[in-house]
């Protein structure tokens, strides 16, 4: 199926591995053009080889695939993905969860670096994007949450307030009708249980 995204540019966060990994392979392999950012060099590295690989799978023009090491939860590091490309169609938020553990243990400053990056950085990231995407008529903005915010878990407090905060945001956002009429849409991705880093960490810290 051809679903007329070939030629695009696509924001990936978190795209060493896991699930912003697997966004990534999905969007390269319909043709898109990526910029995949993550925060540790060398895993950031060896998928973006394995973007290429794909990339050169594809039955069109040869896709793109620009990786940057940066933590795009500081505003130095938003800084530096757009200056390395400056228009994104589409965008995929994603970081690693917060600190599983005992709500008592959390201080504020825990709390803040939950919020500040499984809200705000993709609060911050929508809002440097949608207006150009509006402008093209064209905008795609997935957020991967987590099924918690439905679900909570209860080691998972610091993750459930903030992804639960992103989601309300979005839904709300979502309904508006001045980005609906200019092909602009926004969605929450929940997903359950894949096989990935934080998935094991979690079931460390339930069997602890």
């Amino acid at each position: 199926m051809d679903l007329g995204i070939a030629g695009k540019w696509a924001l990936v966060c978190g795209a060493s591995r896991g699930l912003g990994f697997g966004c990534a392979a999905a969007l390269v392999q319909e043709g898109v053009n990526v910029l995949v950012v993550a925060r540790r060099p060398d895993v950031l590295a060896e998928a973006a080889k394995e973007l290429r690989e794909l990339a050169q799978d594809y039955r069109g023009s040869t896709p793109q695939v620009l990786a940057l090491a940066a933590d795009v939860t500081s505003e130095y590091g938003r800084q530096q993905v757009f200056a390395q490309h400056d228009s994104f169609d589409i965008v995929v938020t994603n970081a690693g969860g917060p600190p599983v553990g005992d709500f008592r243990d959390w201080d504020r400053d825990m709390w803040m670096q939950a919020v500040d990056a499984n809200m705000l950085t993709p609060i911050a990231l929508i809002r440097a994007t949608i207006d150009g995407m509006a402008e093209r008529d064209f905008g795609r903005i997935v957020n991967i949450t987590s099924s918690a915010v439905k679900a909570p878990i209860d080691i998972l407090g610091l993750s459930n307030g903030a992804r639960s905060g992103l989601t309300g945001f979005v839904a709300g956002l979502a309904r508006s009708p001045e980005l609906a009429s200019r092909n602009v849409t926004l969605n929450n991705l929940l997903p359950g249980k894949f096989d990935t880093d934080r998935l094991a960490s979690t079931f460390a810290g339930i069997a602890g």
